[in-house]
């Protein structure tokens, strides 16, 4: 013990042990803000650097230990007062960090494919006539609300998925469910829906539908046998890896090492911002689908 407590040996400990924990927050870094090659997986992606930052660890350390310390301060002085990370925490990192390790431990996606089939004129006229995408208030709402959450290094990252994710965020954490009056299929308009935050699941689909598509989002509400709910386009089919990796990033906790849902429709790929979820992509209530009520873009 007297001799562990050497200066010394205590030296060389904090030096080993800096050399260790330097790693992580290192290869988070370089990942996020440098993009993978091409097609390269997301996971790969994280894992070369994660390499790249123990050798390079490993080399500074062999070069200089005070170099290595130097380092370690320099990246914690960056979180501190570098405005090229604005608002980018240690809580940041560990779930960048978190959601790094998901995205190279989590199972392959499930993907369900399906043709959409046209509802009744009545069902598409309802809900066609509720949305209200354009209106002055929705659109107030859906931009406070479309950057509420994430910080914009996330904006500039991973682009208009950050907004519509935002929303979802919003708008399902403080949805409180209430049925509607008896023996009536009542449709709630957006602009009362988006004030009370709270009716049944065909007043929710209708407030995330006119939301997403009040900031420049493609939307569309599906109807199943006793549900209805929002899917949100977010890009072409090849586009999955790239999406999954967002959602995992974006919602760690609520993800955690489940699998992200979506489908696909002429090579464009949708998924699900349902309430009865806890993140975007979420499992399906009811697999079966009735119809899929698109909007003019």
């Amino acid at each position: 013990m007297a001799q562990f407590l050497q200066p010394k040996l205590a030296m060389g400990f904090a030096v080993r042990f800096i050399q260790i924990i330097i790693v992580f927050p290192m290869a988070v870094l370089l990942s996020f803000y440098i993009p993978p090659y091409k097609s390269m997986d997301y996971e790969l992606h994280f894992l070369l650097w994660l390499m790249i930052s123990a050798a390079v660890s490993v080399i500074v350390t062999r070069i200089s230990p005070k170099l290595i310390v130097f380092t370690f301060f320099s990246i914690m002085g960056v979180f501190f007062y570098n405005s090229t990370f604005p608002n980018y925490t240690f809580g940041d990192i560990y779930s960048d960090y978190n959601a790094a390790l998901v995205n190279m431990t989590s199972n392959p996606h499930k993907v369900s494919y399906f043709k959409p089939v046209k509802g009744t004129y009545f069902q598409e006229e309802r809900v066609k006539n509720a949305m209200q995408a354009t209106h002055p208030k929705l659109r107030n709402f859906a931009v406070e609300n479309s950057t509420r959450y994430f910080h914009d290094e996330y904006y500039r990252k991973y682009g208009k998925l950050t907004r519509y994710f935002s929303l979802f965020k919003h708008i399902r954490l403080n949805w409180k469910y209430v049925n509607d009056p008896v023996n009536m299929d009542y449709y709630s308009p957006p602009i009362e829906s988006m004030e009370l935050l709270a009716g049944d699941c065909d007043d929710y689909a209708i407030l995330m539908a006119s939301s997403v598509m009040a900031i420049g989002g493609e939307a569309r509400v599906v109807i199943s046998e006793s549900h209805m709910y929002t899917e949100v386009k977010v890009g072409k089919s090849k586009d999955i890896d790239a999406v999954s990796h967002v959602v995992r990033t974006l919602f760690p906790d609520e993800v955690n090492s489940g699998k992200i849902h979506f489908h696909e429709t002429n090579d464009e790929l949708w998924i699900n911002f349902d309430y009865t979820a806890r993140h975007p992509g979420g499992y399906f209530l009811e697999p079966e689908l009735y119809s899929v009520i698109a909007f003019n873009k």
